[in-house]
């Protein structure tokens, strides 16, 4: 290491050395300089010597070498920009300092001297030499470059050179930045005459070609034309185009062919790169088209009433063109209602507005009077038509005029009747009018003269027009009319009508005197039914004014042979079966040794069947025919060994059987069905043989956690999409609340009578209410909700007989039903007696005709056709096998418990049906379910999806109609509602839920105990609030009902029994309301017990089950019907010589009823089943008459 004393001296010796050679370098610059000084003075005295490139001759005098070639740059003059594929002018200056003269003819030139391997980007790479340049002068090459076709920067680098020797001399390096010329422009103006515009390559002034296209742009579209951009253009452009140019516009002209053939398509225009660059589209090509050529117009107005006038053309043609004419809409919902030139003379602002130069497109349509009775009021649409194919557009004012109403005013002249007539009596007299509207009265359009005020029982209260009558012209009607049967003072009045209703002035009102009335048999609102026996007491022949006479005959056992219907035999007295037999109506039956039907065969063919049974009675098969007898439906049916149904099929001949299953738990509940289609629905009975759960094979649930009230009502259960439902009873047993949770929710309340009151629906609220009020008769006499729209209240008055006489909506209908001798409604009219529905009927009493829709029933009353709608197939049952529709159709089965079960529509796939305690449960749609929420009624009101959403909702006017839509499937009470027809089926009848009244007349006889049904027409007893019709048969209250009757009655037994029989013959599967009576009757008399123990409870719980168990139609399932009984008592006494006896002890025994309190007769011929009905017995059993001691033994046997 050296000390620091060292580093310092070290450090002083340094600077010693330093100065000594600084004294030495500038001793050395004196000599030199002395020398030099020296030896300029000595060279004074000999010149110095001037070298050949100019320089002076170094030492001593001598010159160095100077090459023979040498040049030096001085400079080039060049832009610093370029633009691609532009010449530019530039020069470039050399010296020569070389000892050679540069000569042209030497080869001497200038070339480009960039990187040697590359070629020149300037369009040349030798410049000629311009003159010859001598030794030490200086040259200036001027010349023209071309800008490389590629922007970027280039380096501008010449160098002398010549020819066959290499390049020699100084040069110098520019750059050059080359700037990109592009396509650019705008498409700014596009009419029917030109499409124009502006193009440019930037930076450029010279002008540019364009090319138009159209559909797309060069490559997929169509060239179309080619022109140059050179029209003038302003500074604006110029600027656009970084350019000064002032030619940059361009227009291709258009003519109507181009606009014919092109309209629409879209235009693309190219603009022509002049420096090799791209093509490229300019501004607005492919968001512009050429001009279609599309109608315009407008409606001007309605000139006196007579013409529609306006102007239509298609737009850049100068052509005319058609207009078309709708009324009440557009094409495609108006009504086509004229068709016109637009080739009138028009002015010049209409070719203006049409961009063209013709000068014919104005219109004149006629407003004649064809145009106002079929159109008048309706407003009009006018569409051009269209000469190239385009959209025949609406013009102008299209919907904002109508055709000119039809005016049907008539005015009153005079008239003459006489004051005062007898009943009945006819009457000649006149009525003159005046026609003050605006069209012909036309002799078979309708037109009449018709009495308004007391008409009822005048006719025929109509005069047709006898002549044509123009507006302002008159007429007199001469008529014949014979006055009613009823006396007193009327009020007669005329009035014009025509097939839309009256019109114009009535004439002054006339009162006419009826006088001294003959005696009438039947007043107004009576009508007789007249029942007519042979000598051995049978019934042979009911007269009934709705279906004429039904004429029946029996065999030798007292089965019903033949019947005819629908006669015009009125005696009281006489069978008159020899007219009957020839009339061509006959339905005729056979039977077989036991006296059980086995063939039934109709005029038609229609309904013909062959039956055969089992070896114990039991139906095995029946053949149905339809079609006239061309095809058939076969039903046939299995039993187990304890005589339960197992199966049953449905199948047209030759084309499908479709088969229903029926399972059982071991106390005989069903447990289980199966579909068509492999669905097996189980339903886990309870040992009261109630569903508790609801479920089908592949585990989907349709309804869980079921429980029951002891009437048989159930209380609550859930849907297989989550929602609950409950049901609340009052203290009569009647609904009080039925909830579907978040779906529906209904308050009932009841009147003294248990007529619904009021239905408060608690789910939508206040506007959804129902409110009802009934006359002493319990028929509904008016039902108020916001729903039902009008003023909201439905009110309905009847008469004596119970046919509606008027059933009103203000607001919405105003129906006044009028009635013939027959007692059938012929005719429906509004309060200012225009008929709005007109009727007819056939022998037997089924509507015929209705507004003009035919409808076809065969001689069973069964429905075959609604001419143009709808036709059906039936089988033994009455049930529908087949709906049929022009294009469509729609297979059904139903069970013979009368529930449709299964269904094949054409476009909608298979339906199945899922039923709980006789309500709709669910459907399934080819597999899709949905549940259906029924109100107390069976209606279906909401159906929700598989997620508990509400998907569809139906409300009802009061008889059934739905509000608002139209049904297609299972609607009101539960029944198939057609939407082809507006018809409800119920089974065994057709009800129009319009008019509240069935089609056809009532198949069950007038009740002979309480007359209820002696109208044959109404439905459900005028209460449709409270009564249903299980199968189109007879009304029926449902249980919850019959359980309020049981439960009143149940200290009178005698009326009970009276009202359970009435509700007994309802329906062929017994009534719920006669098991609810039952279950009524139990719970009554445990409460007056007394007893509330849990012990006497439970066994009024398990009577009041058993009850709407067991309760069937005739007291007990399996009791003989009335028939049947009567049937093996024939059979007895036919045996015996005519007198009946006991089977067991031979004892005489005579037909004789019992009586209340009275001892049973020990002579009265009881019927006992064999086999008993504990055995598996039942209406398919052997019948024994016995006495009844001989019937207790059979019993004590039994047990």
């Amino acid at each position: 290491m050296i000390s620091c004393m060292e580093a310092v001296n070290s450090d002083r010796r340094d600077t010693q050395r330093i100065a000594n050679r600084k004294s030495l370098f500038f001793s050395l610059i004196s000599l030199v300089l002395g020398f030099l000084l020296l030896s300029g003075f000595l060279g004074r005295a000999e010149a110095a010597r001037q070298c050949p490139d100019g320089s002076p001759a170094g030492r001593g005098n001598v010159c160095p070498d100077v090459p023979g070639n040498a040049a030096e740059w001085i400079g080039y003059s060049t832009p610093g920009q370029m633009v691609v594929g532009q010449t530019y002018a530039v020069s470039a200056t050399y010296k020569n300092v070389g000892n050679q003269v540069w000569g042209s003819n030497l080869g001497y030139k200038l070339g480009y001297a960039g990187t040697p391997s590359v070629a020149s980007p300037w369009g040349l790479d030798r410049v000629q030499l311009p003159s010859a340049v001598s030794i030490d002068s200086k040259v200036t090459f001027n010349f023209s470059v071309t800008a490389p076709t590629t922007p970027g920067q280039y380096q501008f680098v010449w160098r002398m050179l010549q020819d066959g020797k290499a390049s020699f001399g100084g040069f110098g390096s520019q750059t050059v930045q080359v700037i990109p010329s592009l396509i650019k422009g705008n498409i700014d103006g596009v009419t029917y005459s030109s499409i124009s515009g502006w193009a440019c390559s930037t930076y450029l002034n010279r002008s540019v070609d364009v090319h138009m296209y159209l559909g797309g742009s060069a490559g997929s579209g169509t060239l179309a034309g080619a022109t140059a951009a050179t029209l003038p253009s302003d500074a604006g452009i110029a600027s656009a185009c970084s350019a000064s140019g002032s030619n940059y516009r361009f227009s291709f002209p258009l003519d109507e062919n181009f606009i014919i053939q092109n309209g629409g398509k879209a235009i693309y225009i190219h603009g022509l790169s002049p420096v090799g660059a791209s093509n490229d589209t300019i501004s607005g090509s492919g968001a512009v088209a050429v001009p279609a050529s599309v109608i315009k117009g407008r409606i001007e107005g309605i000139q006196d009433n007579k013409a529609i006038v306006g102007w239509a053309c298609s737009a850049g043609l100068s052509r005319s063109i058609d207009v078309h004419m709708y009324a009440g809409g557009p094409a495609g919902s108006g009504t086509i209602a004229a068709i016109a030139s637009a080739n009138l003379a028009s002015e010049p602002g209409v070719a203006s507005a049409c961009s063209s130069s013709g000068s014919n497109y104005r219109f004149s349509i006629p407003v004649t009077e064809d145009l106002i009775r079929s159109q008048g009021g309706k407003p009009f649409y006018i569409h051009g038509i269209s000469p190239v194919g385009r959209d025949n557009s609406l013009i102008d004012g299209s919907g904002a005029l109508s055709i000119p109403a039809m005016q049907r005013n008539a005015a009153f002249v005079s008239q003459n009747m006489p004051a005062q007539l007898p009943t009945g009596r006819s009457v000649t007299g006149s009525v003159r009018f005046t026609n003050t509207g605006n069209v012909t009265w036309r002799q078979g359009q309708g037109y009449r003269a018709v009495l308004v005020g007391d008409t009822r029982g005048w006719s025929p209260g109509e005069v047709g027009l006898p002549s044509d009558v123009p507006p302002g012209g008159s007429v007199d009607f001469n008529f014949s009319l014979r006055a009613p049967l009823g006396a007193g003072g009327y009020n007669l009045r005329w009035r014009m009508r025509d097939g839309a209703g009256d019109f114009g002035n009535e004439s002054s009102n006339q009162v006419v005197q009826v006088v001294a009335p003959p005696p009438v048999e039947h007043g107004v609102g009576l009508a007789a039914r007249s029942y007519v026996y042979d000598a051995n007491q049978q019934l042979c022949k009911v007269i009934e004014p709705e279906s004429g006479s039904t004429v029946m005959a029996y065999d030798a056992a007292g089965n019903l042979a033949w019947s005819a219907s629908g006669l015009d035999l009125p005696s009281t007295t006489s069978c008159d079966l020899e007219a009957a037999a020839a009339s061509g109506r006959q339905v005729v039956r056979t039977y077989d040794t036991r006296n059980r039907l086995k063939t039934l065969r109709f005029p038609d063919k229609n309904g013909n069947q062959d039956w055969s049974y089992t070896p114990d009675g039991l139906p095995a098969q029946v053949t149905t025919w339809n079609d006239a007898g061309s095809s058939s439906v076969v039903n046939a049916y299995n039993y187990n060994k304890r005589r339960m149904l197992t199966s049953e099929s449905s199948g047209q001949t030759g084309w499908y059987t479709w088969s229903i299953g029926y399972g059982y738990d071991a106390n005989g509940a069903l447990a289980s069905q199966a579909y068509p289609t492999g669905l097996s629905i189980n339903y886990a009975p309870n040992a009261l043989g109630q569903p508790t759960d609801v479920r089908d094979q592949f585990g989907n649930v349709y309804a869980s956690g079921i429980g029951y009230y002891p009437n048989g009502a159930a209380r609550q259960f859930t849907y297989g999409n989550g929602v609950s439902h409950s049901l609340v009873l009052n203290g009569r047993q009647m609904p009080q609340q039925v909830r579907d949770n978040n779906v529906a929710s209904f308050e009932y309340q009841y009147d003294a009578n248990g007529n619904v009151g009021a239905i408060i629906d608690q789910q939508r609220g206040t506007g959804y209410n129902r409110y009802m009020g009934y006359d002493g008769l319990d028929r509904l006499m008016e039902a108020g909700s916001e729903r039902f729209g009008g003023d909201n209240w439905n009110r309905y008055t009847y008469d004596v007989l119970d046919n509606i006489l008027t059933a009103k909506l203000p607001g919405v209908r105003e129906n006044n039903y009028w009635y013939d001798a027959k007692n059938r409604l012929t005719n429906v009219q509004n309060n200012a007696g225009a008929t709005t529905v007109g009727l007819s009927y056939d022998p037997q009493g089924n509507l015929k005709n209705k507004n003009g829709q035919a409808y076809t029933f065969d001689y069973g009353n069964r429905l075959r056709d609604v001419t143009g709608k709808e036709s059906y197939a039936y089988d033994a049952y009455g049930r529908r096998t087949i709906a049929g529709r022009p294009t469509t159709r729609t297979v059904q089965v139903y069970t013979q418990a009368g529930q449709l079960f299964y269904t094949e529509a054409s476009g909608k796939g298979n339906m199945e049906y899922v039923y709980l305690n006789g309500s709709l449960l669910a459907t399934r749609n080819s597999g899709t379910i949905k549940f259906q929420h029924t109100d107390a009624l069976g209606s279906p009101i909401a159906v929700t999806d598989t997620a508990g959403q509400v998907v569809e909702r139906t409300d009802y006017q009061p008889y059934g109609s739905p509000i608002g839509k139209t049904v297609d499937g299972i609607g009101y009470t539960g029944h198939a509602m057609d939407g082809a027809t507006g018809l409800t089926y119920m089974q065994q009848r057709y009800y129009d839920q319009d008019l509240g009244r069935f089609l056809s007349v009532d198949p069950v006889a007038a009740d002979s105990v309480f007359a209820a049904n002696f109208n044959r027409y109404w439905y459900a007893n005028n209460n449709p609030y409270k009564f249903t019709d299980p199968d189109g048969r007879q009304s029926a209250a449902d249980r919850y009902y019959g359980a309020a009757v049981g439960y009143m009655l149940r200290n009178d037994p005698e009326k009970l029994r009276i009202w359970m029989a009435g509700e007994a013959a309802a329906t062929t599967e017994g009534s719920q309301a006669e098991q609810g009576a039952a279950m009524g009757q139990a719970v009554g008399e445990f409460v007056d017990a007394g007893d509330f123990s849990n012990e006497a409870i439970a066994g009024a719980l398990l009577k009041a089950a058993a009850a709407g168990v067991t309760r069937g139609r005739s007291g007990r399932p399996g009791d003989f019907t009335r028939g049947q009984r009567n049937a093996f008592k024939r059979e007895n006494a036919q045996r015996n010589d005519g007198q009946m006896r006991c089977d067991d002890c031979g004892r005489e025994v005579r037909n004789v009823a019992s009586e209340k309190g009275v001892p049973t007769p020990p002579d009265q011929a009881q019927v006992h089943h064999d086999p008993p009905i504990k055995d598996g017995g039942g209406r398919h059993s052997d019948g024994k008459v016995v006495c009844p001691e001989c019937h207790q033994d059979r019993h004590r046997r039994e047990e």
